[in-house]
C-alpha cells in the first residue's frame, strides 16, 4: 500500500480565492512525476466528496481536487460562475503545482468545467471523463429530461424522502443499503451554502460533439442506472456521438455513483485510464 501525502493550498485569481488539494506519493514527494487525475465536483459538492476515490486512485496517480467558485473553501466574491472562469481557475491551480497535463474528471456540474477547460486548454488534456453529466454536450433528449426534472422541482422536488439519508441525487435504495452512508451524503453538503441559484449561468455554456473530431482525446462517460437527472440511456447516446468514446453504466446508483458505488466507479475510471499512460 502506497503512503500518500496531502498538500493543500489557496491561490488568488480574478478576485477569488480558489482552494485545492494534491495527493502524491509520500516517499517520492516533489519528485513524484506520475500522471495527474483532476476530480471536479458537482453542484452542492466540494473537494471532500472524493474521499472514496483518492486513496484508490492515488495508488496509481497523483490526484488534484479543488473547489470551484462558491463551493467548499473557495470564494464567490464576484459571482462570476461561467465555466470559462472555472477553467481559468483550474489552469491557475495546475500552473501553481507545475503540472503540465492532466486526465480530467467532471461530476455533474463539474462536467461543464471540464468541457470549458478542454476548449481553452486542449493541449493540456490527456483524457476526459464525464460522470453523470451532460458536460455542456446537450442532446434534445437530455435537454427534455433535465427540463422535466426541473419542472418537478429539481433537487427540491416532491418525491417523498426519508429525513435521514434521503436525497434526490441518490438512488432511493441507497438509504436501505446503508442509512449512515446515505446520511453522509447529506452531511457533506451542509458545510457551505453553494450558489445553486446561479446554475443557469453554468448551463448556458455549450459545446458540440463534433468539437471532439480533431482533438484525438479519449473520452469516457459514466452513468448511474437510476439517474433521474441525466438518464443513463441518454448519456450512452451522447457517448455514441463521439468517435471512440466509451460508456459505463453503474448499477444500483442514481446521480452520484462515485459516492453510491465507489468500487464500481473507481474500477471503471481506472480501467479507462490504464492504457493511456
Amino acid at each position: 500500500m502506497r503512503d500518500l501525502e496531502l498538500l493543500t493550498g489557496r491561490l488568488t485569481r480574478d478576485g477569488e480565492e480558489i482552494y485545492w488539494e494534491l495527493v502524491r506519493d509520500a516517499e517520492q514527494g516533489s519528485s513524484d512525476e506520475r500522471p495527474v487525475v483532476v476530480l471536479s465536483h458537482g453542484a452542492g459538492g466540494s473537494h471532500a466528496v472524493w474521499y472514496q476515490q483518492i486513496p484508490e486512485i492515488g495508488e496509481k496517480y497523483r490526484v488534484v481536487t479543488w473547489d470551484s467558485r462558491g463551493f467548499g473553501n473557495s470564494t464567490n466574491n464576484t459571482a462570476q460562475l461561467a465555466p470559462e472562469n472555472a477553467a481559468h481557475d483550474l489552469a491557475a491551480v495546475l500552473n501553481e503545482l507545475e503540472i503540465s497535463d492532466v486526465h480530467l474528471v467532471g461530476q455533474s456540474m463539474g462536467g461543464w468545467h471540464v468541457s470549458a477547460f478542454l476548449m481553452l486548454f486542449s493541449g493540456r488534456v490527456r483524457s476526459v471523463t464525464y460522470a453523470d453529466t451532460v458536460g455542456a454536450l446537450w442532446t434534445d433528449d437530455l435537454r427534455r429530461a433535465y427540463q422535466e426534472f426541473r419542472g418537478s422541482g429539481g433537487l427540491q422536488g416532491t418525491r417523498e424522502l426519508p429525513l435521514v439519508g434521503g436525497h434526490l441525487a441518490l438512488w432511493p435504495g441507497a438509504a436501505d443499503r446503508s442509512v449512515a452512508h446515505a446520511f453522509l451524503y447529506q452531511a457533506l453538503g451542509s458545510f457551505h451554502s453553494p450558489p445553486l441559484d446561479r446554475l443557469a449561468e453554468v448551463l448556458e455554456f455549450t459545446i458540440h460533439h463534433s468539437d471532439f473530431d480533431d482533438l484525438n482525446i479519449p473520452v469516457l462517460f459514466i452513468g448511474g442506472e437510476y439517474d433521474q437527472i441525466f438518464p443513463a440511456s441518454m448519456l450512452r447516446d451522447s457517448a455514441n456521438r463521439i468517435r471512440g468514446a466509451q460508456f459505463v453504466e453503474i448499477s444500483d446508483a442514481g446521480h452520484s455513483p462515485y459516492f453510491e458505488q465507489p468500487a464500481a466507479w473507481n474500477l471503471a475510471l481506472l480501467e479507462f485510464l490504464a492504457p493511456l499512460n
